[in-house]
């Protein structure tokens, strides 16, 4: 399992590679934007757009992280993670958006067929990028992966991203140093299509996310398998899981062995079934467990509620001149209600006894209830005495 770090921890690692990505993307628009123009390199200049949207990129994934690493509220229950995810949505869009401006301008370069004789200095300043930005990518991965931070990890391939289209950028100067001055505005259109793929990648993964989409097969293989070998549990349905930012939360509903168990031990298989799941998946913060006595997935019978059945019972007993019982446990199951009833035990009664009266007792309640699928009557040695 991935190892679990705090929340300000995580906050502060986060927030200290994204500052770290935010000078060096400051640094290279100016150096790219300046170089392009003054060395007339209009992928360069296409770069340098690149840069300033990672810039503002940036700054919005600063705010984000600022948000979502504080803890839960009580207008907010499930914590602020949301916040990472409307960042790397905005990435996206404005990705995709200086996409297509800047591949519409190479485009309008190479219909009228205006190019420029990029000076031999841009070169360098193509390999900084090509440095910067990779160095850049294996710090912010690295960080990405321990936190388990979406936008972060986002923002990593976006780092490699501008380390290739620099690496684009630098064979388009050289071939147009190298007698082919077209080479400049065709790699500023490829430069253009990359960052346009990687906007709305982006972007679409978000909102997948914000739509609450659910976790991948392979986790959901594993979340069953976890729950299926956990004790007292028979089969699984309505599996539901969702991501909200870093994070996973999951609803299940469980089908025990007994359908019969006490609700304190329902409750214990649920929580033995919730601590593994947190235990064995990774990001999963929690997990709501439904104990079911029986699959019911296609719906049951809508059955009285105790109060009603009290009465009933009662009304049919008290008719027949038959004693009322000192306990009356009920089990809901999909097609009837079954009633237990506990009995003391008659001093010196015998068995042939006791049989007619629990065979008197089922008579006198049959039809009585709704849904009634059977009468339970149990005699017992103590007042005291418990299941």
């Amino acid at each position: 399992m991935t190892e679990t770090i705090s929340r300000s921890d995580r906050g502060k690692k986060n927030m200290r590679v994204t500052l770290m990505g935010a000078g060096t993307n400051l640094v290279l628009f100016f150096t790219k934007l300046a170089g392009g123009i003054f060395g007339h390199s209009d992928a360069l200049v296409a770069d340098a757009v690149h840069s300033l949207s990672d810039l503002l990129s940036d700054l919005g994934l600063i705010l984000a992280m600022h948000f979502s690493s504080q803890p839960p509220d009580q207008e907010h229950p499930y914590g602020h993670e949301r916040f990472e995810t409307l960042a790397a949505l905005g990435t996206g869009t404005l990705l995709a958006l200086n996409g297509t401006g800047i591949g519409y301008e190479a485009v309008q370069r190479l219909v009228i067929g205006h190019y420029g004789m990029p000076a031999v200095w841009t070169l360098y300043i193509a390999a900084f990028a090509i440095f910067a930005k990779e160095t850049l990518y294996q710090i912010t991965i690295r960080v990405a992966r321990k936190t388990r931070s979406a936008a972060l990890r986002a923002n990593a391939w976006d780092h490699r991203t501008d380390a290739i289209s620099s690496v684009i950028v630098l064979i388009g100067i050289g071939g147009s140093l190298l007698g082919a001055p077209y080479l400049d505005s065709v790699v500023a259109l490829i430069v253009a299509l990359m960052v346009l793929r990687i906007g709305l990648v982006t972007a679409w993964e978000a909102l997948q996310e914000l739509a609450d989409r659910g976790l991948d097969d392979a986790v959901l293989a594993q979340i069953r398998e976890v729950i299926l070998g956990c004790e007292g549990v028979r089969d699984l349905h309505l599996l539901k899981t969702r991501k909200v930012g870093h994070q996973a939360l999951a609803e299940v509903h469980l089908q025990v062995t007994n359908p019969l168990l006490s609700v304190s031990e329902g409750h214990q298989i649920a929580e033995r079934v919730r601590m593994s799941l947190l235990q064995a998946v990774d990001d999963l913060v929690d997990a709501t467990i439904h104990i079911d006595s029986e699959n019911d997935e296609e719906g049951g019978a809508v059955l009285p509620p105790r109060s009603v059945i009290d009465e009933k019972v009662e009304s049919g007993l008290l008719a027949r001149n038959l004693p009322l019982p000192q306990q009356m446990t009920l089990h809901y199951l999909k097609d009837g209600v079954v009633i237990c009833l506990r009995y003391p035990f008659p001093p010196a009664a015998s068995l042939e006894s006791l049989q007619a009266q629990e065979k008197q007792i089922q008579e006198a309640l049959q039809g009585k209830v709704s849904g009634l699928q059977r009468v339970d009557v149990a005699w017992q040695t103590s007042a005291t005495e418990k299941e």
